[in-house]
C-alpha cells in the first residue's frame, strides 16, 4: 500500500495546488501567469498529489499503519519558507488568493515547525528558515523552542536571537544582533529580509542608515515582496533625509512594478502626502515628478493621487500647489461626477481671493454637497461663508469709530487673507478620512 505524507506536508500542498494555479489563471497581468513558482513549491505540490491520491485508496491512516506503511517525510522548513516566498511576491503581484494562502500556512506551519524533531534544526538551512519564517509573520515560540533545543553559536545565535528580539519589539536588542551579522555575503533572501528588518527599526533614530540598508533590499531581492516594502518605504525616508531625486526615483519604480500590489492603495496615501509637503517655490517641478511617476498606472489612479496631493496641499497652506493639481484633474477628458466635483472645489478654495465673487458663489451652490466626503462638505461652507463675509463691508462694526466708516478697499490685503485662512481652518485636520 502507498505510504501516505504527513498530514503536514498534504495541508499546505493542497492549499497550494488549490489557490494558487487557479488564482494565477484569474490575473489579468500576463507576467503573473507565467511566473514559475520555484523548485521548492513544485515539490510541496507533488506531495499534495501524493497525498489526495493515497487518501483515495486507503481507508485511514490507521489502516496505512496496520499495513506497515511508513509516512514520508513532510517538505523540510527551508522548502516551506521558499514556497511562503513564492507566496509573498505574488502578493507584491497583486495576487489577492496568495494573501489568504500565505495566512492559511503561517498557521498550520507556525506549531508544525516548535514540535519539529530536535535534528531537524542541526540543518543550518532549517535555522536560516526558522528565522525567515517569524520575521515573515510566524509565531515567535518557533524561535524560542529552536534556541532552547539547539543552544546556537556565532552568525546563527545573532540571526536567531535578534529575529526574536525585533518581533518582540526589544529594538535595542535586535538591532545589536541582527547588526552584528555579516551581509557581505549569504543566500540574499536571507540579507534582503534582515536588511529591511534593520532599516524599519533604525527609520526614525537613523534614517540615513536606514535608508542605505533599503537600497541594499532592492538590490538583493528585485521582483519580491521585500523590494516592493523597501520601495514604498524608501520614499519616505529619501524625502526625510533631503534626496528628492532618490524618492522620485522609488515612486516611479514602485508604480512600474508594484501597481497592482495589495499593499499599493497604502503607497498612494504616503505619496501623496510626501508629494504635497514639499516646500512652497517646487509646485511646478512637484507636479512633473508626480506625472513622471505615475504615467504607468490606470488613469483612474493617477486622478485619485493628484486629487488626493491638491487636497492636502490645501490644507496645509501650498495653495499654487492645490490650484494646479486640481487643474490637471479637470483636464482629463474622461472625469466622473465626483472627482469633476471635487477638483473644482480644491481649485476654487485654492484660489477664493482671486475670482470673482458671482462666479465662484454660482459654482459653489452648484456643487451638491451629497457628491462630497463630509470633510469636503465642510471646506464647501468654509468657502461659502467666506464669499458672504467677503460681500459685507470687511469688519463692519468692528471699525474703530474714528475712521469714519470707509469700504472693504482700505483694508490691507493680508487682512482678506487672515480671515480666509481663519475660515478654511475649520475643515483641517480631516485629511485622514479621505483616501486616494
Amino acid at each position: 500500500m502507498k505510504a501516505v505524507p504527513s498530514r503536514g506536508a498534504a495541508l499546505v500542498a493542497l492549499m497550494l495546488l488549490a489557490s494558487c494555479p487557479a488564482a494565477l489563471a484569474q490575473e489579468e497581468a500576463p507576467a503573473v501567469v507565467r511566473e514559475d513558482p520555484g523548485a521548492a513549491a513544485e515539490r510541496v505540490r507533488q506531495a499534495g498529489e501524493t497525498a489526495r491520491q493515497a487518501a483515495a485508496t486507503t481507508a485511514s491512516p490507521d489502516a496505512a499503519a496496520e499495513d506497515g506503511a511508513t509516512a514520508e517525510q513532510g517538505p523540510m522548513p527551508y522548502e516551506i519558507v521558499r514556497s511562503l516566498q513564492f507566496l509573498q511576491d505574488q502578493v507584491a503581484r497583486g495576487n489577492g488568493a496568495a494573501i489568504r494562502v500565505q495566512s492559511r500556512l503561517l498557521r498550520r506551519y507556525g506549531p508544525t515547525f516548535a514540535e519539529s524533531a530536535p535534528e531537524t534544526w542541526q540543518d543550518p538551512r532549517n535555522r536560516r528558515a526558522a528565522a525567515l519564517f517569524v520575521l515573515s509573520g510566524g509565531p515567535p515560540q518557533v524561535l524560542r523552542k529552536i534556541i532552547e533545543l539547539t543552544r546556537p553559536e556565532g552568525e546563527d545565535q545573532l540571526l536567531l536571537e535578534g529575529a526574536l528580539a525585533y518581533v518582540e519589539n526589544r529594538s535595542a536588542e535586535a538591532i545589536a544582533k541582527l547588526s552584528a551579522i555579516d551581509l557581505a555575503t549569504g543566500e540574499s533572501a536571507l540579507v534582503a529580509q534582515v536588511e529591511l528588518a534593520l532599516a524599519q527599526l533604525q527609520q526614525e533614530s537613523d534614517p540615513e542608515t536606514a535608508l542605505a540598508r533599503l537600497k541594499r533590499v532592492m538590490l538583493a531581492a528585485p521582483g519580491t515582496l521585500l523590494e516592493e516594502a523597501a520601495l514604498r518605504m524608501g520614499v519616505m525616508l529619501a524625502e526625510t533625509t533631503g534626496e528628492p531625486a532618490a524618492a522620485d526615483r522609488f515612486a516611479r519604480q514602485y508604480f512600474e512594478r508594484y501597481s497592482r500590489s495589495a499593499y499599493a492603495g497604502n503607497f498612494r496615501a504616503r505619496f501623496a502626502s510626501v508629494y504635497a509637503e514639499r516646500p512652497a517655490g517646487m509646485e511646478e517641478a512637484t507636479v512633473a515628478a508626480i506625472v513622471d511617476a505615475t504615467f504607468t498606472i490606470p488613469p483612474e489612479q493617477q486622478l485619485s493621487i493628484f486629487l488626493a496631493v491638491g487636497r492636502r496641499a490645501l490644507v496645509t497652506g501650498n495653495h499654487r500647489l492645490a490650484a494646479m493639481t486640481a487643474g490637471r484633474v479637470l483636464a482629463y477628458p474622461a472625469l466622473t461626477r465626483e472627482d469633476r466635483v471635487r477638483a473644482t472645489l480644491y481649485e476654487i478654495a485654492a484660489t477664493l481671493t482671486e475670482r470673482d465673487f458671482v462666479e465662484v458663489r454660482a459654482t459653489l451652490e452648484a456643487i451638491d454637497p451629497a457628491l462630497l466626503h463630509p470633510a469636503d462638505q465642510k471646506l464647501r461652507t468654509a468657502a461659502v461663508k467666506l464669499l458672504d463675509q467677503m460681500r459685507q463691508p470687511l469688519l463692519a462694526g468692528a471699525l474703530p469709530a474714528e475712521t469714519d466708516g470707509g469700504d472693504a478697499s482700505d483694508l490691507p490685503a493680508a487682512d482678506m487673507l487672515a480671515r480666509g485662512e481663519a475660515l478654511l481652518e475649520a475643515m483641517r485636520g480631516d485629511t485622514k478620512g479621505i483616501n486616494p
